[in-house]
């Protein structure tokens, strides 16, 4: 078993919808153990989405790069496109700690429907637009249920309370309409303005494969 997990990572930064760079979608391809595998993977990720080269206007793979050139998307993205109505998609890795205890098949990779607890940290100190910002993975669990109880403490420990924030707040006690969007669980922000986003989402693919193999209404909750 193996200590590291290995996560795909797949950025849609929505110029299309925003001309900052501050409105994304990010989501965890695959998981795996073996390193070699979730590069694979990520050198591939966006055609497991469907997606063709022909579809961008830019496509760049840092693993195609000629000798001695030099890679200038960063060093975690692996696979770097722009697709003509604006949108730039970014695949690359996050390292985890395996605390779960999870094993790869044969071919290196995780199986069965994953959730991801992800918190996005965004520096509006940087950049007031909130264009600086960074998604990590902070936990991966086997059912919806944990990743729910894990996101509701993911920003605090023992010395880091509620308290410890300008503003803290939690979806489920939140009364009124919530503006953090349907993944996000907790809302925060620090004493020095940054915001930190907490959200639950699923592997895309497994969802799909859920939907298809499930016969029950769209509120159907057999991936928890």
């Amino acid at each position: 078993m193996s200590n590291l997990l290995y996560h795909v990572i797949r950025t849609i930064i929505r110029f299309d919808e925003d001309s900052s760079g501050a409105t994304r979608d990010v989501d965890i391809l695959g998981t795996f153990t073996d390193l070699a595998a979730a590069k694979a993977a990520a050198n591939v990720g966006l055609a497991s989405e469907g997606y063709v080269k022909s579809d961008f206007e830019l496509y760049e793979q840092k693993s195609e790069l000629p000798a001695g050139e030099e890679w200038k998307r960063g060093d975690g993205v692996l696979v770097f496109a722009k697709a003509p109505a604006g949108q730039q998609f970014e695949v690359g890795l996050e390292t985890e700690v395996n605390a779960a205890g999870f094993k790869g098949n044969t071919q290196g990779e995780v199986e069965g429907f994953l959730h991801y607890v992800l918190q996005t940290t965004i520096n509006y100190n940087a950049d007031r637009t909130g264009s600086s910002q960074l998604t990590q993975v902070e936990g991966t669990f086997p059912t919806r249920a944990l990743a729910f109880t894990a996101a509701l403490t993911t920003l605090l420990d023992d010395e880091v309370t509620k308290d410890s924030f300008a503003e803290y707040d939690v979806k489920a006690d939140f009364v009124g309409e919530w503006p953090y969007g349907e993944d996000c669980l907790v809302h925060a922000v620090g004493q020095t303005g940054e915001n930190f986003v907490v959200r639950v989402k699923a592997q895309p693919h497994s969802h799909k494969g859920h939907k298809k193999a499930c016969k029950h209404d769209d509120d159907c909750e057999c991936a928890a």
